[in-house]
């Protein structure tokens, strides 16, 4: 049996031929996967609807500079992750990767209201859930046994490609950033 790689701490980004409907042009963290489950947050489709301070108001955690939420997935849409640099970290923070971590609990939003978080953030309400190994086969352009109709290209997660680049340019740069690390990867 062949070892599936972990695609965990990368960026899931969809294959410009996917489906044009609600994971179009979508960019997602994977912030966890094995082989028989995935689970990743869209960090490139800012939900306008909500904002950290709309949230904050209704916990009690005032903020004095409104940021935006991003529609993490489909899945426990009132749940807020916060991924973030890892110059701030909390008791429930996991690392993804050198430099970038999650937390779940509102000790991040508390932190960031007070202006003592993390640098850089992006503050997901949702995730995206995949079970029975179906991102391995989304992931393996060989299987063609794969139920969905997505297909999704990938690059390794950095601060530069989650944080610094504007929402609407996330998608644009994540496809460079896939073919690039795709073509290192043959060499």
């Amino acid at each position: 049996m062949i070892k599936k790689k972990n695609y965990q701490g990368h960026l899931l980004v969809a294959n410009p031929n996917n489906p044009k409907d609600h994971l179009h042009q979508s960019v997602i963290l994977v912030v966890t996967h094995n082989e028989t489950l995935g689970i990743g947050l869209q960090i490139n489709n800012p939900n306008t609807s909500i904002s950290l301070a709309n949230i904050g108001k209704n916990i009690g955690v005032p903020f004095a500079q409104d940021h935006p939420v991003y529609y993490g997935g489909n899945i426990s849409v009132l749940k807020i992750h916060v991924v973030h640099s890892l110059d701030w970290m909390g008791p429930s923070t996991i690392e993804l990767v050198p430099g970038m971590g999650i937390t779940n609990d509102v000790s991040v939003m508390a932190a960031i209201s007070r202006g003592e978080g993390p640098k850089h953030f992006r503050a997901c309400a949702g995730y995206w859930l995949w079970e029975g190994g179906i991102l391995d086969q989304m992931l393996d352009p060989r299987d063609h046994t794969c139920p969905e109709p997505y297909r999704w290209e990938v690059t390794p997660a950095t601060t530069e490609n989650v944080f610094l680049v504007d929402p609407e340019d996330q998608w644009d740069q994540a496809i460079e950033d896939s073919a690039k690390f795709n073509i290192a990867n043959w060499i």
